[in-house]
């Protein structure tokens, strides 16, 4: 139970200026109580003196040792809290419940999703594939993580522990944190995976496919053993939320190698998805602006990257344990804006569609003639997928492109049939587009 034993730290700041207002006094914990009248020898200051035993160093650290090994962690932070409003020490909070810092990227992941569902509903851009299915469960615990985040914070992660009252609110609070974490490992696998099923339905090539079918085994390997990690982190399963009190025995792993080690993995396959279709692109038969242009769309993912770079060095600032509920809240923080940082990378390419319909001059990767994006059913849906994100008629290096010509008699436009049995047909602004390959 390393993350809870080192809790006792707490004990160092249990005690301070004990004997305070009597009023107050009555219900410290009388083992803090009995610390007190053990050490008001050892001080220079009056035992009215709030301010003067509020500063005293030594008389702390030895009030800090009587605690250690007479209160328990229950005791010590109802005498710490106590004495902290004695003292007139500030109750801070790292972050408020209505944080513009989760609430923004929230948004912007809302608003592409519902473009790209628009888009879908629209047969824009390809019909509906598993890339589409996947985001949506993916959006749907996005949700329920902004949810669970809130709920921490506004029973209590972001403060001092000791601050939080009542204790119960803690209980509550680690299992919003317990829930939060496999939310959060499931929803980044899941967002991952959407983004490579989607560029399968772009790229071709054997290798390419290989390469993403691994990255996709690999996600769903990452997302199924730190569930199970995260699940049954302690033995017994309910320590993760109440052994903080340090009333039961059981047995925990190391949560903050546990953490840096699902950070590294992260940062890894994320770097890896990004090269992977920038460096495809680059073998695309395309002029320099439109791949620049798919590039970057595709190289939004590096924003992702930079986030989980982010969260894991937050963390490594914050892995003291000695005050976990304020000490953890900027991991969740960022978490949760990875979470909707992720719903944005796998949105983007594919909301594309209907912003070009909508706004075609906004579209620089396509020839001013392009036209809107054909409906795709079956199997054309890989070919409008591929026209919608990178223009028609664009094809992959080393592929063999069969075209099949059609021969027409088109009546001139002044002139009308007169008979059906003449055997023509005419034709008027009729747009013939697509891949074969």
């Amino acid at each position: 139970m390393r993350l809870f034993q080192q809790y006792a730290v707490l004990f160092s700041l249990a005690c301070l200026a004990m004997p305070v207002i009597a009023s107050a006094s009555e219900t410290i914990p009388q083992c803090a109580l009995n610390c007190e009248q053990q050490f008001t020898n050892t001080t220079s200051c009056s035992t009215t003196d709030t301010t003067c035993l509020c500063t005293d160093t030594q008389y702390q650290a030895d009030l800090s040792s009587c605690a250690m090994a007479n209160c328990s962690m229950k005791e010590a932070l109802t005498a710490k809290y106590i004495v902290s409003r004695q003292c007139d020490l500030p109750i801070p909070r790292r972050y408020p419940e209505a944080d513009p810092g989760t609430i923004i990227p929230f948004v912007i992941a809302t608003i592409l999703f519902a473009i790209r569902m628009t888009a879908k509903f629209l047969r824009l851009g390809g019909g509906w594939g598993p890339d589409d299915y996947t985001i949506i469960t993916a959006y749907v615990l996005a949700i329920i993580a902004f949810a669970l985040h809130i709920s921490m914070v506004h029973y209590g992660f972001g403060m001092n522990i000791w601050d939080i009252q009542p204790q119960d609110n803690i209980t509550i609070a680690f299992k919003y944190f317990f829930a939060f974490i496999l939310v959060y490992k499931a929803l980044i696998s899941l967002a991952k995976i959407s983004v490579c099923l989607f560029l399968l339905r772009i790229f071709q090539s054997p290798v390419f496919r290989y390469t993403t079918y691994t990255m996709i085994a690999i996600n769903t390997a990452v997302a199924i053993t730190w569930i199970l990690t995260d699940s049954f982190h302690c033995i017994p399963v309910h320590l993760a939320w109440t052994g903080w009190a340090m009333e039961e025995q059981g047995t925990c792993i190391n949560f903050v190698a546990s953490t840096f080690a699902n950070g590294f993995v992260n940062i890894v396959v994320d770097t890896v998805m990004v090269i992977m279709p920038v460096y495809q692109v680059s073998r695309l038969n395309l002029s320099v602006q439109k791949k620049i242009g798919v590039a970057v769309m595709l190289g939004v993912g590096l924003v992702l990257t930079a986030v989980g770079i982010v969260r894991v060095v937050v963390f490594s600032r914050n892995t003291s344990n000695t005050n976990p509920t304020f000490e953890m809240e900027p991991l969740n923080h960022w978490s949760v804006i990875e979470c909707q940082i992720a719903i944005i990378c796998a949105c983007l390419p594919t909301s594309r569609a209907l912003f070009v319909r909508v706004l075609p001059g906004a579209d620089t990767t396509h020839d001013s003639t392009a036209r809107p994006y054909p409906t795709a059913t079956g199997a054309s849906s890989r070919t409008a997928a591929v026209s919608a994100f990178m223009g028609s008629g664009e094809k992959e290096k080393g592929r063999i492109s069969k075209t099949v010509s059609y021969s027409v008699d088109v009546e001139s436009k002044t002139k009308r049939l007169t008979k059906e049995s003449d055997g023509f047909i005419q034709l008027k602004d009729i747009e013939v587009g697509g891949e074969r390959g």
